[in-house]
């Protein structure tokens, strides 16, 4: 008997849209028909072929049983919730809007896809920042319970898509050139590149911003543990792709560097982290891959039970669009979307 396949619609033609259909293609989802939406009807070239692109409304989802949203649109968004009611279709959101509604599980797959069970239509992709360092922080919450995370990013400029990549082209080949910088755009502020800009967010809460406010809560809900105290500050750094982390953490047990190292270099997590003992892992040497690397695993000799780490990934595969495939793989695998489509409407 042939597999199932799927009508799936993908929401957005960014950078992160993009991503969605390159790894749909290169893991070969189970696919019926493919809709591409974005806010407006266009064509748009992708590696060398044109892909159809219709507007994202709610008639847009009529017979699309899958959804993956690509972007942080709020109105996207609602767009998708829209779509679930309508349509009964089933939606997998990048953006931030739902993610800790009580009713929408926010999952990495690897880490809390049993998360996935309990949904309304709606499934929510993590923050980027939190997907990678979630990854290896669960296996040794697991084993010693975390009490504190101290975390500091350096996040690629394609966190904020495809125009702050080619403004960071811009000055850097200005520098290059010896010719003066172009004015800030693309949302930045100040220039970027040779620079690291700490407040490339909206302030949200007691000076913190909402990249970092999301970290904090998002980290919680996903390790289902709101005792974990996580302190967080946010960089953007002159890096095209792929997002660094250094990440301390406390936990409640004993957990040495080595019985760190050993969990992480277990046959159950190797297939999501690559753990690098010789080396570091480095945003060009880790771009473009799928797993979350990490690299100088050491005590803390400051507090009780303390390790630091140095964790990198690509934020625009593992931080978005694959962690969104993997959501939709793993509901598949469990028969969760079976499921959804056989719900009386």
């Amino acid at each position: 008997m042939a597999a199932r396949k799927y009508s799936v619609a993908v929401v957005g033609i960014g950078i992160v849209g993009r991503e969605l259909l390159r790894i749909l293609e290169q893991r070969d989802f189970p696919i019926k028909s493919l809709k591409v939406l974005a806010r407006s009807a266009r064509d748009e070239k992708l590696e060398g072929r044109t892909v159809k692109v219709a507007q994202a409304t709610v008639e847009a989802f009529e017979g699309v049983e899958l959804a993956l949203f690509a972007g942080s649109d709020e109105a996207e968004s609602h767009v998708g919730w829209d779509a679930v009611r309508a349509h009964h279709t089933l939606v997998i959101d990048n953006g931030s809007a739902y993610r800790l509604y009580p009713n929408v599980p926010l999952v990495v797959p690897e880490v809390n896809s049993g998360a996935l069970e309990n949904h309304e239509g709606l499934i929510a992709n993590p923050n980027c920042s939190t997907i990678q360092m979630v990854v290896p922080l669960k296996p040794l919450h697991d084993r010693a319970r975390i009490k504190r995370i101290v975390v500091c990013t350096y996040q690629a400029v394609s966190g904020k898509g495809g125009a702050p990549v080619s403004q960071l082209d811009a000055e850097v080949q200005a520098i290059g050139r010896g010719e003066p910088l172009p004015s800030p755009a693309a949302g930045f502020k100040e220039t970027i590149a040779g620079n690291v800009l700490s407040l490339d967010w909206a302030v949200e809460h007691e000076g913190y911003t909402k990249e970092e406010v999301k970290m904090v809560r998002e980290t919680r809900k996903i390790l289902d543990d709101d005792t974990i105290q996580v302190s967080v500050t946010c960089a953007r750094v002159p890096v095209r792709n792929t997002h660094s982390e250094a990440v301390n953490v406390e936990c409640h047990d004993p957990l040495s560097a080595e019985e760190a190292t050993n969990i992480l270099c277990s046959p159950d997590w190797q297939p999501y982290i690559e753990v690098w003992q010789e080396d570091c892992p480095s945003p060009l040497r880790v771009t473009g891959t799928d797993k979350v690397h990490v690299g100088r695993i050491r005590a803390d000799r400051s507090v009780p039970h303390g390790l630091n780490m140095w964790v990198v990934a690509d934020n625009i595969r593992k931080g978005a669009a694959l962690n969104a495939v993997q959501i939709a793989e793993a509901m598949v695998a469990r028969g969760l979307v079976e499921k959804w489509l056989a719900r009386e409407r």
